[in-house]
């Protein structure tokens, strides 16, 4: 039966080429969407994780996802260092993050604003890999720390000479590739020109550092301000039972989260986006399946005659089914091989036009496509294969 519904399919090459390649249009659909989802949530994530801190502090208002400018003045930072126990103080370091926009790398950008004398903690296992971490900028901020005086104004003369030293910047490997950005390169950032003097491996959780206070400074004109606080515990301490001691504490001002379940959340807020993918690739698919159904049918009719001749001959309305089936399954299994080639296509494809997103292809992903491809090839030639099935073979030898 399976060599008869090749021999079938392949008496119209065209017509089942084009069938297979619409399913696998919808399969690459499929795949693509879900790839890059879940690629560029848990590539940020990781990223996330790899900070060397337990509790993420952030406004009560924002999405810990979407956060952004500054709204802690410095009494929240003093509160979390000095919120203790019995045994001490409950935070060994409070991380603050003022967060900037910056266009590198052809796209928007986060920009990280940390204290250079803790970027160690956002490093953790993580390594330098030219340059050096703000190599001028810790000067700075030490004067800063120091009770330095601003000029009054930044058209002032003298504030291009105070704030010199800290305009540097680093970013990570796969940023430079794709800029092909160099050690001494300028950036533009809100009016004052970075220079890039450190690169670090892939997977911190930024991809472009900027010193804390110098952003501080060009920003709130100096003000202690941060967007939020990634906290390190004291070891032994339990995190869940520490974050809802922190929250008790701030009452209403703050959200406290676990870093751990920043995954999460992450899929949380990205919910209704994963689902209205899902929703378009489920459309596509069905539209391709109808297409095979259409295909089926349309060969019902053509072969009229052969069917009769095959139900005269003995074949029972089962293996009509049957070989409806067949064929069916052997159109959208080749559509799943099409989807498969297509997909990793668009994948290389995407690496050179947007190398900065991440398309992620799990083992998963290929058995939910044969899974699709079996499921929607078999209901595709249900009613085909019913229909040929209640041919009368009289009626049907009679047909031209």
């Amino acid at each position: 039966m399976l060599a008869l519904a090749w021999a079938n399919l392949t008496h119209h090459k065209l017509r089942t080429a084009l069938s297979a390649l619409a399913v696998g249009i919808g399969i690459m659909l499929m795949l693509v969407s879900r790839g890059l989802a879940d690629g560029s949530l848990a590539e940020v994530n990781q990223r996330m994780q790899s900070v060397n801190a337990e509790l993420v502090i952030l406004p009560a208002q924002d999405n810990i996802i979407f956060t952004n400018g500054a709204p802690f003045r410095a009494s929240h930072e003093r509160r979390l260092q000095t919120l203790s126990d019995a045994h001490g103080p409950l935070a060994t370091a409070v991380i603050p993050v003022f967060f900037g926009q910056v266009q590198m790398g052809g796209q928007q950008q986060r920009l990280f604003g940390v204290d250079p004398a803790q970027m160690p903690l956002f490093l953790a296992s993580y390594r330098v890999v030219a340059g050096e971490l703000f190599d001028r900028a810790s000067a700075f901020a030490d004067r800063v720390r120091a009770g330095a005086t601003a000029p009054a104004s930044m058209s002032d003369p003298a504030y291009a000479a105070y704030i010199a030293d800290g305009l540097e910047l680093v970013i990570d490997e796969r940023l430079q590739r794709v800029g092909n950005y160099q050690l001494g390169d300028q950036v533009q950032i809100m009016g004052q020109v970075f220079r890039i003097v450190g690169i670090i491996e892939t997977g911190v959780a930024g991809r472009v550092f900027a010193p804390l206070q110098t952003l501080r400074e060009i920003v709130v004109a100096g003000e202690p301000t941060a967007s939020m606080y990634f906290v390190k515990l004291r070891p032994g301490l339990d995190a869940a039972a520490t974050a809802d001691r922190f929250q008790s504490e701030f009452a209403a001002d703050v959200r406290v989260e676990l870093k751990s379940e920043y995954g999460h959340l992450l899929r949380a807020s990205f919910a209704s986006v994963s689902l209205y993918l899902n929703a378009s690739s489920g459309v596509a698919l069905a539209a391709c399946f109808l297409f095979i159904l259409l295909t089926m049918y349309t060969m019902v009719i053509e072969r009229t005659r052969e069917i009769g001749i095959l139900k005269s001959l003995g074949v029972t309305r089962l293996g009509l089914v049957r070989l409806s089936v067949h064929e069916a399954l052997l159109i959208s299994l080749g559509g799943v091989a099409i989807g498969l080639a297509l997909a990793y296509g668009v994948r290389a494809l995407l690496a050179v036009i947007k190398p900065l997103l991440t398309v992620d292809f799990g083992g998963d992903d290929w058995l939910i496509a044969v899974l699709v491809g079996v499921a929607g090839g078999t209901l595709s030639a249900l009613y085909p294969g019913y229909r040929a099935a209640r041919l009368d073979p009289a009626v049907a030898l009679s047909r031209e």
